[in-house]
C-alpha cells in the first residue's frame, strides 16, 4: 500500500565489436548508430550527444567516453512564450500506455484499407484499457501537483486527456499537462527542479516510489536512461525530452588496433500496477526495446 505505480526498469547489454574502417574517426561510429535509428523510429524527440573525456576533443580519433543515441517520443518539458499574453507556458507529455502498431505484410502499403482498419482497432484496444487509463491518470495527477510549485495558482489545466499517438512501430497513450509558469519565482531550471525525475518513469507518489525502485533494481544506476536531454536558451524557454528508445554506448578498451569495441545499454521496462501481469510487462518491455535492438544490429552487420 505505499504505491499506486511503480516503474521497473531493466537494462539491455551487449558488447560489440567491429573493424576499424579508415575513412571514419573512431568517435563517428556512434553518431552511425544514431542515423540508424532515427530512420527506423522517427520521433520527434529525438537526440544525439556524445560525451568526451576532458582532455579530449571531437577533432581527434578518441572515442566518447558515452554516446546517447535517442529517439525519443516523449516531451518531459517545455517552456515556451505565449505571444499573445507575453507569459511563459510550461507543458509536460507524460506517455503511459503503449502497444504495437500493426505494420502490415511485406509489400503491403500502411495507407491500405486493412492496416488502417486494423490499427484501429489495436489504437481502440489501447484507448479501452483500464490499466492504461489507471497508469495514465496517476502520472498525470503526479504532473498537476509538480507543476503547481512552479506554475500561477489556477493555471494548471489538462487540455489533452488520454489521446492516442501513433509512431513508426507503437501507439501510445498520451496526455498533455500545460500551466503559466510564475515569473516571479520561478525559471526553467526551477521547472526542472520540481519536476525531475520525470513521473512517467517512477511512479506515484514520486519519492516512496523511487525508494522502492532502488531496492527492487538491486542500487543499479539507469544511467542518462530515464533523464532527459534538450536545450535551455537564453530567452528563458527550453525543450526536455525523456531519455526512452535510446541506445547509450560506451568504449571498451581492447589490444586490436584494427577493431573497436563498444558496450551498448538499452534501458526498457513498464509500469507495475495492481492490475499488471508479469507475462504482458515482460512482452511491453520487448516492445518498447526491439526497434532500438534491431537498429543495434543493423548497425553492427553495415561495419562488417
Amino acid at each position: 500500500g505505499e504505491s499506486y505505480e511503480l516503474c521497473v526498469t531493466n537494462q539491455l547489454e551487449a558488447e560489440i565489436t567491429l573493424p576499424k574502417r579508415s575513412d571514419k574517426k573512431l568517435h563517428e561510429s556512434p553518431f552511425d548508430l544514431y542515423k540508424i535509428l532515427r530512420t527506423n523510429n522517427p520521433a520527434p524527440f529525438s537526440a544525439f550527444m556524445n560525451f568526451y573525456n576532458k582532455d579530449d576533443d571531437d577533432s581527434s580519433d578518441a572515442s566518447a567516453s558515452l554516446s546517447i543515441c535517442c529517439s525519443s517520443p516523449e516531451r518531459f518539458l517545455s517552456v515556451k512564450q505565449d505571444p499573445q499574453h507575453e507569459n511563459f507556458v510550461v507543458e509536460s507529455k507524460p506517455i503511459k500506455g503503449t502497444i504495437a502498431r500493426y505494420i502490415g505484410d511485406e509489400g503491403e502499403s500502411e495507407s491500405s484499407d486493412m492496416v488502417k482498419t486494423i490499427n484501429d482497432r489495436i489504437m481502440q484496444e489501447l484507448r479501452d484499457s483500464t490499466k492504461d487509463q489507471a497508469e495514465n491518470l496517476m502520472i498525470v495527477d503526479l504532473l498537476r501537483n509538480d507543476l503547481g510549485r512552479v506554475c500561477e495558482v489556477g493555471s494548471v489545466h489538462v487540455p489533452y486527456l488520454m489521446n492516442i499517438e501513433s509512431y513508426a512501430t507503437v501507439h501510445q497513450m498520451v496526455s498533455t499537462v500545460r500551466g503559466n509558469l510564475d515569473g516571479n519565482t520561478s525559471n526553467a531550471i526551477d521547472v526542472i527542479e520540481a519536476c525531475f525525475p520525470g513521473g512517467s518513469m517512477t511512479g506515484a507518489p514520486k519519492q516512496r516510489t523511487m525508494e522502492i525502485l532502488n531496492e527492487i533494481e538491486e542500487g543499479v544506476s539507469r544511467g542518462p536512461y530515464s533523464g532527459c536531454l534538450g536545450y535551455i536558451s537564453l530567452n528563458g524557454c527550453m525543450d526536455m525530452n525523456i531519455i526512452i528508445r535510446s541506445a547509450i554506448l560506451t568504449p571498451i578498451p581492447n589490444t586490436d588496433d584494427s577493431m573497436e569495441c563498444w558496450k551498448a545499454s538499452i534501458g526498457c521496462g513498464g509500469a507495475i500496477t495492481a492490475l499488471s501481469d508479469s507475462n504482458d510487462e515482460y512482452d511491453e518491455m520487448l516492445l518498447k526495446s526491439r526497434i532500438v535492438r534491431h537498429s543495434i544490429s543493423q548497425w553492427a552487420a553495415a561495419q562488417h
